[in-house]
Formats: C-alpha cells, sequence, structure tokens
C-alpha cells in the first residue's frame, strides 16, 4: 500500500510499482534467510562458549578470569579487523567477502573442538573475532544498498532477531550434547558441542556464494525493469547526507563518529553480558540440568526476537528511531539490575526479565543502525559504520573480563552485572542528548534530510 500511494505520488504507473513490489519480495526472500542463518550462526560461533563453559571450566581447570578473559578476546581481533574487512567488501563486493568470512569463522569454530590449554583457546577466540569482525557492519551496508527507509529497518530487525534465535540454537543443541554425548568417542559433550554447530556455518557458506548478488544491478533473478525501479526507488528515498565540512575535517574528528561510538558501546556492554552469562544466571536461579538450562535460554530468546521485532515495527518510522532506541536500552538496563535481585529467589522473574533483556538488546541495536545510517554521509558511510563497530565493540572485550573478575574477587556477579547496567543506563542519556545534539547541530546549518534519522 506504502508503494502504490508513493507510486501515484511521483507518477509512477501501477504496472511499475507492481513490478517493483514483486523485486522487492524477491530480494528479501533470497537475500534475508541466507543472512538470517548467517548471523544466527555467528553468534552461535561467538556464544556458544557461554553454554560449554559449564563443563569447559571444569574439565580444563579454567578459572573465571581465564573464561573471560578468553571470551573477551573475540572481540580484539574483531576491534582489529573491522574496518579492513569492510573495505575489502568495498572492493570485491559483498557476496566474497561475507561468504568467505563465514567459511573462515566456520572451521575456526570446528579447531574450537580441540581446545586444551589457555593459550590455544585465546588464539582461537581472537581468530574467530578476525573473521566476524566484518560480516555485520558489511550487512549494514549491503541492506542500505537494497533496501529504503521502513522496509529497511524491518527486514534488518528480522535479520538481527538472528542472534537471539542463534541461543535458541546453542540452548537446545547444547543441552543434548553435554548431557547426552559427553564420552562419545572419548569426547567430552562441550567438544560435541563445538563442533556440531559450526559445520553448518561452512556449508552456509558456499550456499551464500553460490546465490548472493552483490547488488540489485547484479541480480539475475530481477528483471532490466525491476533492477531500474529498485535503483529509483532507493535514489527517492535516500536517508544519508552530505557532511559538514566533510573535505576540511578527517573521520576521526567528526563528533558523530564518537557520540554513536559511545552509544553503541553501551549497548554492546549489556548484550555481552547477557549473552555471555545467561546460562550462568539460570544455573544459579535454581534451573535444574543442561536441558533444562538450554530449553530456558532458548525460550527466552524467541521471546525475545518477538519483543525485537514488535518494538522496531513499533519504533522503525524515522522520527521514532532514536527515542524507541533509547527505550529499549532502559528496558535492558532494569533487566540487568533486576536480575541481580531475583535470580536468586525466583526462576520466574529471572527467566521474564532476561526475555526483557533479550528484547531491548535486540530492538536497541537494530534500531540503533537504522538511526546511524541517517547521521553519516554517503562519503564516510562506507569507513564509519565498521569503525563505529570496532570502537564500540571494546565493549566486548572488557565486559565479560570485568564480569568474570569480579566474580573471582566477590564470589558473585552482583556488582558485576549493576556496573553493566549502569553504563547501559549511559547509553540512554547519549541517546536522548547526544545524539539529539548532534542532530540539532546538523540542522542549524541546513542539514535538512537529517530529519529522517531522529
Amino acid at each position: 500500500m506504502e508503494l502504490m500511494k508513493q507510486a501515484h505520488a511521483d507518477g509512477a504507473s501501477p504496472d511499475d510499482n507492481t513490478l517493483l513490489r514483486k523485486a522487492y519480495a524477491s530480494a528479501q526472500w533470497r537475500i534475508l534467510p541466507i543472512l538470517f542463518a548467517l548471523w544466527m550462526l555467528a553468534w552461535v560461533g561467538r556464544s556458544n562458549v557461554a553454554f560449554a563453559k559449564l563443563q569447559m571450566v571444569v574439565d580444563l581447570r579454567f578459572s573465571e578470569t581465564v573464561y573471560g578473559l578468553g571470551a573477551g578476546l573475540f572481540f580484539v581481533g574483531y576491534v582489529l579487523f573491522g574496518i579492513p574487512t569492510t573495505m575489502l567488501q568495498k572492493k570485491f563486493g559483498a557476496r566474497t567477502v561475507l561468504a568467505g568470512i563465514a567459511g573462515g569463522w566456520g572451521l575456526t569454530s570446528i579447531a574450537m573442538t580441540f581446545v586444551d590449554n589457555a593459550p590455544t583457546f585465546y588464539a582461537l577466540r581472537f581468530l574467530l573475532g578476525v573473521f566476524e569482525a566484518g560480516f555485520y557492519p558489511g550487512v549494514v551496508l549491503y541492506f542500505n544498498a537494497w533496501f529504503p527507509g521502513t522496509r529497511r529497518t524491518r527486514n534488518f530487525s528480522i535479520f538481527h532477531s538472528g542472534s537471539l534465535f542463534s541461543t535458541v540454537t546453542i540452548g537446545l543443541m547444547g543441552g543434548f550434547a553435554l548431557e547426552h554425548l559427553n564420552g562419545l568417542a572419548g569426547f567430552q559433550g562441550w567438544r560435541w558441542m563445538f563442533f556440531t554447530q559450526a559445520v553448518p556455518t561452512v556449508v552456509l557458506a558456499c550456499v551464500a556464494f553460490l546465490i548472493l548478488p552483490d547488488l540489485p544491478g547484479s541480480a539475475k533473478w530481477l528483471s532490466a525493469r525491476q533492477r531500474m525501479l529498485i535503483d529509483d526507488d532507493l535514489g527517492k528515498h535516500a536517508e544519508t547526507t552530505h557532511d559538514i565540512d566533510a573535505d576540511e575535517r578527517p573521520l576521526l574528528l567528526n563528533p558523530a563518529v564518537w557520540i554513536l561510538s559511545a552509544a553503541y558501546f553501551c549497548l554492546l556492554a549489556a548484550t555481552a553480558a547477557l549473552f555471555f552469562f545467561s546460562p550462568t544466571i539460570l544455573r544459579e536461579a535454581g534451573f535444574g540440568g543442561y536441558k533444562e538450562i538450554g530449553r530456558a535460554v532458548a525460550g527466552a530468546c524467541v521471546l525475545g526476537a518477538l519483543g525485537n521485532v514488535l518494538i522496531c515495527s513499533i519504533g522503525g518510522a524515522p522520527h521514532r528511531r532514536r527515542f524507541f532506541c533509547a527505550l529499549a536500552s532502559l528496558f535492558t538496563a532494569i533487566s540487568l539490575s533486576a536480575l541481580v535481585f531475583v535470580w536468586h529467589s525466583s526462576t520466574t522473574a529471572t527467566f521474564l526479565l532476561l526475555v526483557l533483556g533479550f528484547a531491548g538488546t535486540g530492538a536497541g541495536i537494530t534500531l540503533f543502525w537504522q538511526m546511524s545510517v541517517g547521521l553519516l554521509s554517503g562519503k564516510s558511510l562506507v569507513v564509519g559504520v565498521p569503525l563505529i563497530s570496532s570502537v564500540a565493540n571494546v565493549a566486548g572485550f572488557v565486559t565479560p573480563f570485568l564480569i568474570g573478575y569480579v566474580r573471582d574477587v566477590t564470589g558473585t556477579y552482583a556488582s558485576g552485572f549493576i556496573m553493566i547496567a549502569c553504563v547501559q543506563a549511559l547509553g540512554v542519556v547519549v541517546l536522548l542528548f547526544g545524539v539529539q545534539r548532534l542532530v540539532r547541530r546538523r540542522t542549524r546549518v541546513g542539514e535538512m534530510p537529517v530529519q529522517s534519522a531522529t
């Protein structure tokens, strides 16, 4: 219906509108399932260590600090290689780079099966981060090249829900592996979990290389007319702006980069806390064996994914994104702080607060990137997106290490979670006031298109 109204307003024929609608539908069905599945498997690869921890730290005699450092080293590789990998995508195309790095992290995840000491654990976690570094910012740019405005936000919220459904995979498959495959062929259950959850990534990477097109213009399953209509529609609904002083000021001196990086840092700190420690929280809350913990993690993430899509559907309009991103972040801060007071006394409250936290982090990150696309110029977008991602992902290193260290020192996770809740609350302030100040500054100098990003 939106396309029909826009088509008439622009003087397009009903036939062209029908062709455009079918073109977008076809693109969604061919692109979104593959990227959703790869993003889900990316999070499986980075986060299944949280479930393996239930056995691995005992078998390998790792302390909480060793585990936290290893979990966090993933993000060191992620930070260092985000920009270079995204630049490779610009040179070689999305299909080659996205499929190639997916194959790389799949093989690295298989190698996790054979970890037997802390240095190997550290090295493989770092390498995993190197391969995954360019995938998320690459998909942000890829969606920007395929879908306009609200359609992009809706599709991106579905794509991002893959991170939440990853925990469903980890929970259900992980619980089964730890409980029923332990000792099979002489391997512990956590080793089988790493292996069985990594092989599908390698297979899907090959599928992605064969199916994904780089841009609408190279999609053979679209007619020439449909390709032209998509290009025209993307041009009409472009939300990126032209940087003020773009020729005079380096990207590193652009305040938009650092304000957005600060907001995203806070979002990722909370995400890391929930993903790396939710199985442990559920065990301390009184959930029984591995299978019961797995089912609880899976259930919380399914409901969280639905909450993510709901929040993004309500707040996906350009003028609502910033406020709903802040609201979702507030939900996460409430979840993290309240968990400290209930996870030793109520399994139901613990479960519901995890649902709220997963929904908040999912929606917050989705809306953040859709908002950010409108605050970066076409000239700075290609480097700005991976730069923000890289800087902010330092939170992914700091958070698990900090929580693990605090647990070793104090004997409880409470202080660590309260600190991360405060960081997330700071992110709400940055979104409400820091980003708003940036928008007002651009508006004063006549950057009218920026209004679409607020």
